[in-house]
């Protein structure tokens, strides 16, 4: 665990991770888990909003994610920490719930992205139970017909992947209203797990290279990321005393 700027980030292993997870899902609605990652470009937007990163701060596991705030927090002198990638951890979170009974719940991306991630994870993990899904696109005014779809799903857990922040403020206004026990924000995951993006190859990973693999795929989205959002980060982390 690394503390800074008053947010505890959880920097241990997968394994670690997802067996702390496993043994301390709390099975209530009013006492929930809530799992988001943090990044460097995440970081570089939470700290533009003081009430979601005060509300994550007191609610959620924050998790470190990836090279990029690893460097910026070693460059701060806070040594190396491990970092835990959301799409790595995800196949270890699928096999150890898979015979748990717990009810699983998909929301984000387009409808063919998640209808395809829906399949994918049901056929590669047996005994995963599957039991709704929901596109991240959608009207406002159609957001407490998508919290009746999930609470009549009776899911346990729910993985919404819309991207940092809007799946979080998603959560941070609906809260109260969701009857699910465990709550794990996934970001990008279904465009992996659905095939709809190919992930760097293993030597790339290896190598802590999968974000240049990204920004050649796709330049338009992510030079901005690894620009500016990647140079405020850095500059808050530094100056931060």
């Amino acid at each position: 665990m690394l503390t800074f700027d008053n947010v505890d980030y959880f920097t241990g292993t997968l394994n670690e991770f997802t067996e702390n997870i496993f043994k301390n899902r709390t099975f209530s609605p009013s006492n929930k888990l809530i799992i988001t990652h943090i990044n460097l470009r995440n970081y570089y937007y939470l700290n533009k909003n003081s009430v979601l990163k005060e509300w994550i701060r007191k609610n959620c596991i924050v998790v470190l994610d990836g090279i990029g705030l690893k460097i910026g927090f070693f460059l701060k002198g806070l040594g190396p920490v491990k970092d835990l990638n959301g799409t790595d951890l995800f196949p270890l979170f699928m096999n150890k719930f898979k015979n748990s009974g717990d009810r699983i719940f998909l929301m984000g991306s387009e409808e063919h992205v998640i209808n395809n991630a829906a399949r994918n994870i049901k056929d590669c993990y047996s005994g995963i139970n599957i039991c709704g899904f929901n596109p991240g696109y959608y009207d406002s005014a159609d957001e407490l017909n998508i919290i009746k779809k999930i609470n009549d799903s009776r899911a346990d857990i729910l993985l919404i992947g819309m991207g940092f922040p809007v799946q979080e403020e998603f959560v941070l206004k609906h809260n109260e209203k969701l009857n699910v026990s465990l709550i794990w924000f996934v970001g990008g995951l279904f465009d992996y797990v659905s095939g709809n993006k190919p992930r760097a190859p293993y030597f790339l990973r290896k190598i802590r290279l999968e974000w240049l693999f990204r920004l050649f795929l796709e330049p338009g989205r992510m030079l901005y990321r690894n620009t500016v959002c990647a140079f405020g980060a850095y500059l808050h982390i530094l100056n931060h005393h």
